[in-house]
């Protein structure tokens, strides 16, 4: 009995054991927090440097150059947010960041949005 109580110990403790790092991993993964009606564009990969906080009463109606270059972003707007590689909102790479979605790396730098 007593052996058979020890075994279902160890084989529970290695149960949690390769949980716990599963959990881990998907708060990884969370956005970084973001104020709601606005847009956090971040300077690098993984939500992290610069920030730029976009906030908008209406859906953009113009392209607007971003004071620095961004590699990731969360959108809590209500409003598709467009992203470009080129500060007159051209160039060969365009990013959607849809609302109440985030991106943690875009394919490009981006440094425009509409």
């Amino acid at each position: 009995m007593l052996r058979r109580f020890r075994l279902a110990a160890t084989m529970l403790t290695i149960a949690a054991g390769s949980v716990a790092p599963a959990a881990h991993a998907a708060a990884d993964d969370d956005p970084a927090p973001c104020p709601q009606d606005a847009a956090c564009l971040y300077e690098n990969p993984d939500y992290t440097g610069g920030v730029t906080v976009l906030r908008f009463d209406r859906l953009p109606s113009q392209c607007t150059s971003l004071p620095q270059a961004v590699r990731s972003g969360v959108n809590n707007t209500p409003y598709f947010l467009s992203l470009y590689d080129a500060p007159a909102c051209s160039g060969s790479s365009r990013v959607a960041l849809l609302p109440a979605h985030s991106s943690k790396a875009f394919s490009a730098p981006m440094r425009a949005y509409l």
